[in-house]
């Protein structure tokens, strides 16, 4: 009995749902780049030729390896003419494409999604990984017929967003994504269901099952299980993410007075009013932080959703230092805090290292700012004392020079760049970090614009009145004087435009001593300065500030390293040239010349060729194999004929009985006869026997005579295979007809003579049960001789 999968419509069913549910999850990816729509329907078009190529061949039951090759060459080919327009593999097309895919990358590492128009798009990067998403769930799922694991290419292509922005996605995408993965698992296994059968009506003790019923039951545990990925992680408190927007009630967000409109009140009231004191054995605790802010709205920093569950209380040791490797000198000190009555704040000043606080289990931290956070409203840091212990780490400029890209290192919310923030903030931060040529150096040369080269000036009278955060950034860039609020919070923008993670930080700048010994700080100590990451060194402190407010930035950020002539960071290319506004094409004058030299891999590209022709010579071999051995016997006796008739019947999946004489076998034979039809009114199953292919009969009993009377004969005769090759034409015609159109096929390209038969196929008996202990031939043998 022929599988329900192996018929043409199950299979297009089954890879229709298959690309509707990987198209489906890679529509979360709209969250990476504006403007995704010129990805999304290219991709649905290059799945629809992919599933429907894919399931032709599966019907056609060419071999799974031949189909994936199929499969990876049509959907290379197809992202090739999508990106350049052509599918064509020439030189410049390829070069077109290299350039395409050059210039996605490098906006990948300069850009935070979503990425804004106006810059090289990376839609190659995103083809390229949809059609993989796409492939990997058909082969999975169709070919290999393995839906349940094709979940996992789902769940992989889902999360993708998620960790590259850090913002969860949207519940109704994941619910559709679901429902379709449910009903690719229904469909293929609703088949294997159906080939079990059911009893006759009123035939009692046969297995027999209930389709409908487990469709049914399936629908019911899906959709329960649906409802429960997406209520659930509302619901209880120990889940931090959810596919909602933002936490649910189980988490508690912290309401807290912002920091940054502290810091403005506290800097214009003009008045220096005692805060806190701290004794330390170790070096002056400047630059004592107390939040940090990481969302950027567009206009203003502000500190973002915080979680700080009761396993996070601030009585113990912190979890170790984000980013920085262990091979970064550091030196560990105490430090005690006492603070007074006028300081009232709901986050607890630390040292921007720490490794061990003790505040009690009214304090929390959060694991990625390790700010340390009130867990009550009612509790403040008015009249408290507490102690830490903070870590001093000595920076190499070479190790952070030489860092790759840190955005994947981070929670995407570090590298947030809004899609509202003026063109004009992104092309400054372009040009003024030209001539930079990695991301360290990037942030030198920004540090050192703000603090001398770009002609700002540190005004305090700038600061606005406490709880207006409307000051226009651009308006600053323009006038070119501000407060340290703004200088650290146009470093740390400007800084994400180039693709360097970064936050703001709200603190204490320098202490003075008091006269017991300890270190004081006042409010005219409030400062706001940039912290920006990089892989091994972690989040870095860097000084935009002028020198009439921080006198002396970093000495690591004033480090000088050798002219390089190549980009020294895989990421921080070099160029002078402006980044063009949102929606402008770039000029074509201002195109850099070709290179004499086509970029073209022919190394490659004849490497990819070679590959292919080898898997097709491998797939085509048993096929030549099998024409080779044919034309052989044909120029033989009669002998060789008859061999050849054995692995016709062996190749069309007929069983070959063993030990019989040439009269008894061609009896067997004469019963899978059939009428030869060459037209479409052939029948799905048609009669086989001698009556319905006479000249067939005839023939047969010919090519047996002449075999018997070659053996058997008192005066044998010489029976060439020329003689009898029509009559063998004939039997072979009247065979196929009496099998399905696939086995025809099959037969051609891949003869079971040669390659062997498909060990899945199990025999069986006439009772229907397979005999144990016997052979697959001797099986077949009892079946069909008997």
């Amino acid at each position: 009995m022929n599988a329900p999968w192996s018929t043409l419509p199950q299979q297009l069913r089954l890879a229709g749902v298959a690309l509707l549910a990987a198209w489906a999850t890679v529509l979360s990816w709209r969250v990476l780049t504006e403007g995704f729509a010129e990805v999304g329907m290219p991709l649905l078009l290059i799945g629809v030729v992919l599933a429907g190529s894919g399931a032709l061949a599966r019907w056609q039951r060419l071999p799974a390896a031949g189909i994936v090759a199929a499969q990876l060459v049509i959907g290379a080919l197809l992202v090739l003419g999508t990106t350049t327009g052509s599918p064509v593999l020439t030189p410049d097309n390829v070069d077109v494409f290299a350039a395409a895919l050059q210039g996605a990358l490098e906006s990948s590492r300069a850009y935070a999604a979503p990425v804004q128009l106006g810059v090289p798009p990376v839609h190659p990067l995103l083809l390229i990984g949809g059609t993989l998403v796409v492939l990997l769930v058909d082969v999975v799922a169709c070919t290999l017929r393995r839906a349940p694991v094709a979940g996992l290419v789902l769940l992989a292509a889902y999360t993708l967003p998620v960790a590259v922005t850090g913002n969860a996605v949207s519940w109704w995408l994941f619910a559709v994504v679901a429902g379709l993965f449910l009903t690719l698992v229904f469909l293929q296994h609703s088949s294997y269901v159906a080939g079990w059968g059911r009893a006759p009506d009123g035939e009692k003790g046969s297995f027999s099952v209930r389709t409908g019923a487990i469709g049914n039951t399936a629908l019911a545990l899906g959709a329960t299980a649906i409802a429960l990925a997406v209520v659930v992680p509302v619901a209880v408190p120990t889940m931090s993410m959810s596919v909602f927007e933002g936490n649910g009630p189980g988490t508690r967000e912290v309401e807290v007075k912002d920091p940054m409109v502290d810091l403005r009140r506290d800097l214009r009231r003009g008045e220096d009013v005692p805060l806190l004191w701290v004794t330390t054995s170790g070096p002056k605790p400047s630059y004592l932080r107390i939040s940090v802010l990481s969302r950027f709205s567009g206009s203003e920093w502000t500190p973002g959703d915080r979680e700080i569950p009761e396993s996070q209380s601030a009585t113990g040791a912190l979890p170790p230092l984000d980013g920085v490797s262990l091979e970064v000198p550091r030196r560990e000190f105490k430090y005690d805090v006492r603070v007074g009555p006028d300081f009232s704040s709901a986050w607890l000043p630390t040292a921007a290292q720490t490794t061990r606080i003790a505040a009690g289990t009214d304090w929390r931290y959060d694991v990625n700012t390790r700010d340390v956070i009130a867990a009550r409203e009612d509790v403040t840091t008015a009249d408290s004392t507490y102690d830490f212990t903070g870590v001093q780490l000595t920076y190499d400029a070479d190790s952070m020079n030489s860092a790759v890209s840190g955005a994947g290192a981070v929670a995407g919310i570090f590298s947030e760049v809004p899609s509202t923030l003026n063109n004009e903030i992104r092309r400054l931060a372009a040009s003024v970090t030209a001539e930079a040529p990695t991301r360290f150096q990037k942030a030198q040369v920004l540090q050192q614009w703000f603090r001398e080269d770009g002609g700002f000036r540190y005004d305090l009278g700038q600061v606005p009145s406490a709880g207006d955060g409307g000051a226009d950034l651009l308006a600053f860039l323009d006038e070119r004087v501000g407060y340290c609020e703004q200088f650290a919070a146009a470093m740390a923008i400007m800084a994400r435009v180039i693709g360097i993670p970064s936050r703001v930080a709200v603190g204490f700048l320098e202490p003075d001593r008091a006269t017991n010994g300890s270190w004081e700080f006042s409010s005219r100590d409030l400062h706001a300065w940039p912290e920006l990451y990089f892989p091994g060194s972690g989040w870095v402190r860097f000084e935009p500030t002028p020198q009439a407010r921080a006198t002396q930035p970093p000495a690591y950020t004033e480090a000088e390293f050798e002219a390089v002539t190549e980009t020294a960071s895989p990421s921080a290319s070099s160029s002078s040239e402006l980044l063009p506004e949102r929606g402008e094409e770039p000029d074509a004058a201002d195109a850099t010349t070709e290179e004499e030299a086509s970029s073209f891999p022919w190394r490659l590209v004849l490497a990819t060729l070679l590959g292919l022709a080898l898997v097709a010579l491998a797939l085509m071999t048993p096929r030549l194999v099998r024409g080779a051995r044919r034309r052989r016997r044909l120029a033989g006796d009669i002998e060789d004929l008859w061999l050849e008739l054995r692995d016709v019947a062996h190749d069309l999946g007929h069983a070959w009985p063993t030990g019989r004489s040439p009269r008894r076998t061609g009896d067997w034979l004469g019963r899978l006869l059939a009428t030869p039809v060459h037209d479409s009114s052939r029948p799905d199953r048609p009669r086989r026997g001698r009556d319905q292919a006479p000249e067939a009969s005839h023939a047969l009993d010919r090519l047996v005579a002449a075999l018997e009377h070659s053996r058997y004969a008192r005066d044998p005769e010489t029976f060439t295979a020329d003689r009898f090759a029509d009559d063998l034409v004939i039997v072979e015609e009247a065979l196929a007809a009496g099998v399905t159109p696939r086995e025809v096929r099959r037969a051609a390209w891949w003869p079971a003579s040669v390659a062997g038969r498909r060990t899945s196929w199990r025999s069986r008996t006439r009772a229907g049960q397979t005999r144990a202990g016997a052979t697959a031939d001797e099986t077949s043998v009892d079946e069909l001789v008997g």
